[in-house]
């Protein structure tokens, strides 16, 4: 599959949900915990995981409202729609991977390292 017709398929919103998504997953493992409010860490300790929560349910609200509109769409469309929601649900099984050694760290449940 050819990149265009990847992109054609997810639509501008959509790659450019996907692709912050994974400057999430890439921004997860610095976030230690640990807040910090006067320099370039304020980025990885409070607004990071703060988006993550917010992308988080916007993938899954696009993931639901894109399975309802393909319904009443052509067949082919259907098919693009199909490969966005597979490439989403790729998305939000990688950001809750990512993030799931933090919010484990966060609830006390993984132990300090």
């Amino acid at each position: 599959m050819n990149v265009s017709k990847l992109l054609k398929d997810l639509g501008a919103l959509r790659a450019i949900m996907v692709a912050c998504t994974v400057v999430l997953m890439v921004l997860a493992p610095f976030a230690d915990g640990q807040v910090y409010v006067r320099d370039a860490r304020l980025l990885t300790s409070v607004v990071a995981p703060a988006l993550m929560v917010i992308f988080v349910f916007v993938l899954m609200l696009d993931i639901t409202m894109t399975r309802i509109f393909s319904i009443d769409t052509t067949p082919e469309r259907r098919a693009g729609m199909r490969r966005a929601v597979r490439i989403e649900c790729l998305a939000l099984l990688g950001l809750l991977a990512a993030w799931t050694p933090f919010m484990l760290r966060l609830f006390q449940v993984w132990p300090e390292s």
